[in-house]
């Protein structure tokens, strides 16, 4: 439990800062190359990347992308909203983080969930390495 713990905790906060970066940018124009993370892709795009990287079957592909579009379409309401200050925001981004990881877990086999896990926890390595930078 406390590995799964440890896993949505860094995963919310990897997806967390990728959709902070992707939210500065709809206010202002951008100053650097936008996030490359897999929070700022599309849908479309972040099935395309799992498909590739997590040998997806096509009956998983067929699951994952309304997962995926609800993400997507969920993030921009919530970046959108102008009635919460981004400390609310910034609370439930990760519970919606943390929701979606489940359910793209309930699709994934146990080795798709540690290939996913490692490619999050890397993501979340280079995040910190450009911060110290």
């Amino acid at each position: 439990m406390a590995t799964t713990l440890r896993f949505s905790t860094f995963t919310a906060l990897g997806v967390l800062g990728a959709s902070l970066l992707l939210a500065g940018q709809t206010a202002q124009p951008p100053q650097t190359a936008p996030a490359t993370g897999h929070s700022a892709m599309s849908a479309d795009a972040h099935l395309q990347m799992l498909s590739e990287k997590l040998n997806l079957t096509d009956e998983q592909k067929a699951k994952l992308k309304p997962i995926l579009q609800d993400q997507e379409q969920q993030l921009r309401t919530l970046n959108d909203d102008t009635s919460l200050n981004q400390e609310q925001k910034t609370a439930k981004k990760k519970a919606l983080h943390e929701t979606f990881h489940e359910q793209i877990n309930a699709v994934l086999t146990p080795e798709q969930q540690a290939k996913l896990k490692e490619m999050r926890h890397e993501g979340m390595k280079k995040g910190t390495e450009k911060k110290d930078q």
